[in-house]
């Protein structure tokens, strides 16, 4: 299992990645190789390019490729990463399959919801 933590030092989102098995940590790598919604670095707390860009690279670690990353990042950012509300954080990847669970049921009731207005 991996614990993402983030925390602010000295005004700056550090977010690190840190591997159950063998305690290491690194840093959590921004993927704007992909995507670059905010070049200052990470954020959350609030729907923004920061919290964005920290959604993405959390889900790019996770996903370990960067398709499924780009088609659940804004999702993951709403319900995930805008409600981070403190200085620091940790998050682990069961909570985040959880979390990814809960948004395919969201998109799920959303499409059944306008397919039946469609309809009517």
């Amino acid at each position: 299992m991996t614990t993402y933590v983030g925390s602010r030092h000295e005004g700056n989102a550090i977010v690190s990645v840190v591997d159950a098995k063998t305690k290491c940590a690194s840093m959590l790598d921004a993927g704007y190789r992909y995507v670059n919604h905010s070049p200052t670095g990470f954020e959350w707390g609030y729907l923004g390019s920061g919290p964005a860009q920290l959604a993405f690279a959390i889900l790019l670690d996770h996903f370990g490729e960067c398709g499924p990353a780009l088609l659940w990042y804004q999702d993951f950012k709403e319900q995930v990463i805008a409600n981070f509300l403190s200085n620091s954080w940790e998050l682990t990847s069961e909570e985040i399959e959880t979390a990814l669970d809960r948004i395919r049921v969201l998109r799920s009731r959303s499409k059944a919801e306008a397919a039946w207005h469609s309809s009517t």
